[in-house]
């Protein structure tokens, strides 16, 4: 993650020192009592219908249509 987002996840935001996982959470239900205890929502999002390609998505732009170099 860090070359990713730019940041470390194992980086304590306190201190700077090095954080160390000491468990993980598997089960469905211990998660989702955690979830409601932090008011966070404990049910997956509806998935969004996937968007046009970008070929379809300009297609009606004729000459105004952006170019996207892909020989870089």
């Amino acid at each position: 993650m860090r070359r990713t987002f730019g940041f470390d996840v194992l980086e304590c935001p306190r201190c700077g020192n090095r954080m160390h996982l000491v468990a993980t959470i598997e089960q469905r239900a211990v998660i989702e009592r955690i979830l409601r205890h932090l008011g966070l929502p404990s049910e997956l999002p509806t998935p969004r219908r996937a968007r046009a390609p970008p070929d379809q998505e300009f297609a009606d732009l004729g000459a105004d249509a952006p170019v996207f170099d892909t020989c870089a």
